[in-house]
């Protein structure tokens, strides 16, 4: 039985001076997620529904050379805590979100899982790009903190 590549994790958090309610509506103002996730853009919701377990979306990724159109579902949606979604594009997997109260804000961690295309060739290609994707996620979070706190 031939052994599938482990996906791989990137694991990014940030504290932001904002209740996890003014933070929620950023995550999930699908067509604005750009002015926080600079390696996206195009965003739009596919169907009518924009709430809940179910919401589908895309948008084009361009990470480290490589531009990929990432279709997503929301599979969880607790706000203002979780957020959950599958990716279903090229590169599959899951990108979680938990946005916790603390005595003045709030933390937030953020964790993609991916899982890698084409085998063990894909898995040593996406394996060497966790770096780049960990300082790429990390940034996101940098530019919505700054988005949401202000000057």
């Amino acid at each position: 039985m031939p052994l599938t590549p482990a996906p791989v994790d990137i694991e990014v958090a940030t504290a932001i001076r904002a209740s996890p309610e003014q933070v929620w509506p950023w995550l999930v103002d699908w067509e604005q997620l750009d002015r926080w996730q600079l390696e996206a853009s195009g965003f739009r919701v596919l169907g009518n529904q924009r709430e809940g377990v179910g919401v589908r979306a895309e948008a084009t990724v361009h990470i480290a050379g490589i531009t990929t159109r990432d279709t997503v579902v929301v599979t969880r949606w607790e706000p203002p805590n979780w957020l959950e979604i599958r990716h279903r594009g090229w590169v599959a997997g899951s990108g979680l979100m938990h946005c916790r109260g603390t005595g003045d804000g709030c933390y937030l961690w953020w964790r993609e899982r991916l899982i890698p295309p084409w085998g063990w060739f894909g898995a040593a290609g996406l394996h060497s790009l966790k770096p780049v994707m960990t300082r790429v996620f990390r940034r996101d979070l940098g530019v919505l903190k700054r988005l949401i706190e202000g000057p």
